[in-house]
């Protein structure tokens, strides 16, 4: 009997472990989706933080941008997708770039990012994907006043597609600050073109700082004397030879090579005589004098020390009679597309003193004469910019009260003098951004960056069009005091 039941006893062994099997896997269930939901909400959290380091870059990217808003989104877009990876196939998004409107001014930038994130664990509970959120947002500082003053260089050597480039760039920037502004007078701007000299205008004539006479003629003074008469004796017909053209031919100008084609001259005919004095005696009467002496708006420079600082002006600035300067500057305006045409109206001519731009740049920043900038205080600060923009290094240098020299070391060590006074004028606090443009000289990128690193800016070596126009993009987002509200 025992023998017939052992059989059951041990199917009923093997039917309970078979209970325990059962028990321990159910039991093994909530541990499993407890696994599962920390793994995957860990692949959630760390995809968010990223996702979120994209969104605020992007935000940043698109306040920083220039253009218009419709283009700033673009950049904004291009920054994000840049940093998400959005090539992965377990995470889908979608993505809202919006315009921060505060008093009906431009102030911002809005980022949301919202997102799906495939589960890999969870999908075995029936959860396929979990959801998440981020957003962003930047602002300009719309309620600073700024004070910025382009110092150009219109030098020979700038002429051409390099002038037609700073015009489109600094006119496309002028358009930026034109839609970002609050108010009228949030931004000024004031332009300097510089070549060897300045021409501050000549409605400042009489201004105190200012040494220039009235305009003047010399008196006329006539000279007589008895000499031998003079003949023409054996004319002749000669040719002169053609000339051939030369389409490769090079030439200096300002200090850069470039290329100056010459045209082909055809032969020609001309009559040549041989001179003969006497036998007569004849009186020749020569008139000498009555030149005129014009001030058409050149400035010079004030003797050692007061050519590299501003201030001590009951030495007065020297005004040059008979000497060509380009355009005027422009002193302080609100009027932006006022600004942009005298910059598109811009011509190139003479050669390159740098601390003929940089001293009037900073003479139009300060908060004394001549120029006078916009006064700051606690309640209402006024940052001050200068944009400093050359294609390359002096080739004249102080005479004074002229630039005739031809000394380039002596005009470098004058413009990183004037660069360390600017920066110790504390009172005018300028921010100087300085652009290489098209530039090789190594000696001249190292003063200009020297120029910028005193004055708390930054400098920026632009050796094409392109690069040109992304620099200052570079500052006009600086400019505008970008930061993250959330």
């Amino acid at each position: 009997m025992l023998s017939a039941l052992l059989p059951s006893l041990r199917r009923f062994q093997r039917n309970e472990s078979g209970v325990i099997g059962v028990i321990f896997g159910l039991a093994l269930i909530p541990v499993m989706g407890l696994t599962s939901v920390a793994v995957d909400y860990g692949r959630v959290s760390a995809t968010r933080s990223r996702v979120a380091a994209a969104a605020d870059a992007a935000a940043l990217a698109t306040v920083k941008a220039t253009g218009a808003f419709e283009q700033r989104k673009r950049v904004g877009e291009g920054a994000l997708r840049g940093n998400i990876p959005f090539n992965d196939p377990n995470l889908e998004y979608t993505i809202a770039i919006s315009q921060v409107i505060r008093d009906n001014v431009d102030a911002g930038a809005r980022v949301v990012v919202s997102g799906r994130l495939k589960t890999t664990m969870m999908s075995v509970i029936g959860i396929q994907s979990i959801a998440f959120s981020v957003s962003a947002e930047a602002t300009n500082s719309v309620n600073e006043l700024t004070d910025v003053v382009f110092v150009l260089d219109t030098t020979d050597s700038m002429q051409g597609s390099r002038l037609a480039t700073l015009k489109s760039s600094t006119t496309a920037l002028l358009s930026d600050f034109e839609s970002r502004r609050g108010s009228p007078d949030q931004i000024r701007v004031a332009v300097v073109p510089f070549a060897q000299y300045v021409n501050i205008g000549m409605s400042r004539r009489r201004e105190s700082w200012l040494d220039v006479r009235d305009d003047y003629q010399t008196p006329v003074v006539e000279t007589c004397s008895d000499v031998l008469e003079t003949r023409w004796i054996n004319c002749r017909t000669v040719t002169i030879p053609a000339v051939p053209a030369d389409p490769n031919r090079t030439c200096m100008v300002d200090g850069v090579l470039r290329s100056c084609p010459r045209a082909a001259t055809p032969a020609r005919q001309v009559q040549q005589c041989d001179a003969v004095r006497g036998p007569r005696i004849v009186r020749e009467c020569r008139r000498t004098g009555g030149q005129w002496f014009r001030w058409t708006g050149c400035v010079g420079s004030r003797n050692a020390p007061n050519h590299t600082i501003d201030g001590n002006y009951g030495v007065r600035v020297p005004g040059l009679m008979n000497t060509s300067c380009g355009s005027e500057v422009l002193d302080w305006t609100t009027s932006l597309a006022g600004a942009r045409s005298m910059i598109n109206g811009l011509t190139t001519a003479g050669e390159t003193y740098l601390p003929s731009g940089l001293i009037w740049g900073w003479r139009m920043l300060s908060t004394q004469a001549p120029f006078v900038g916009r006064t700051s205080t606690d309640a209402l600060p006024v940052k001050r910019y200068m944009i400093f923009v050359t294609d390359g290094q002096n080739t004249k240098s102080l005479t004074a009260p002229s630039h005739d020299g031809n000394n380039t070391a002596d005009a470098n060590a004058t413009t990183l003098t004037i660069c360390r006074n600017m920066a110790a004028d504390t009172r005018s606090a300028i921010k100087m951004y300085t652009i290489a443009f098209e530039v090789n000289n190594p000696t001249v990128k190292d003063l200009l960056k020297q120029c910028s690193t005193l004055n708390n800016g930054e400098f920026f070596d632009a050796s094409n069009a392109a690069e040109l126009l992304s620099a200052l993009k570079n500052i006009g987002g600086q400019m505008t005091n970008l930061r993250l509200t959330r």
